[in-house]
């Protein structure tokens, strides 16, 4: 993330712009199961940190610091992104390799997504952090 940095550095304009849209670097992704307009929360799912993901937030500190950039926004949020069954969630959890289901909240999703409503969902929301740079000089 730092040469991606540096890079665009080289090759915008002055007064030009990096929007760095990354998970947070520290949260915790919830599950729960949506239907109609409610949804029913199960808990949460541990999550270990992401080297890579705390390599690019220092990144973006090292870019600032370094004078290449000044920081015209920071901000955070959460997102949600639904799946249609158990087997997307695993497909999930196979991309996120730092995240772990205990098998308590497992059985819970288990015997909760057995008694959906019809048209229910897998609901998974995770945190966000957006900064927009401006490249200095």
């Amino acid at each position: 993330m730092v040469d991606a940095l540096r890079s665009a550095r080289r090759v915008l304009r002055r007064g030009g712009l990096v929007v760095d849209l990354q998970p947070a670097a520290d949260y915790t992704p919830r599950l729960a199961i949506a239907y109609g307009g409610g949804r029913k929360e199960l808990g949460a799912i541990t999550r270990t940190p992401d080297e890579s993901v705390v390599a690019a937030h220092r990144a973006r500190r090292i870019a600032i610091a370094e004078g290449g950039f000044s920081l015209l926004v920071s901000t955070h949020g959460t997102h949600r992104t639904r799946y249609r069954g158990l087997a997307d969630l695993r497909w999930l959890l196979r991309q996120n390799e730092n995240w772990r289901i205990e098998p308590p909240l497992w059985r819970r999703l288990v015997q909760t997504w057995a008694r959906r409503p019809e048209g229910a969902e897998i609901e998974v929301r995770r945190a966000f952090s957006l900064a927009v740079l401006r490249k200095r000089g």
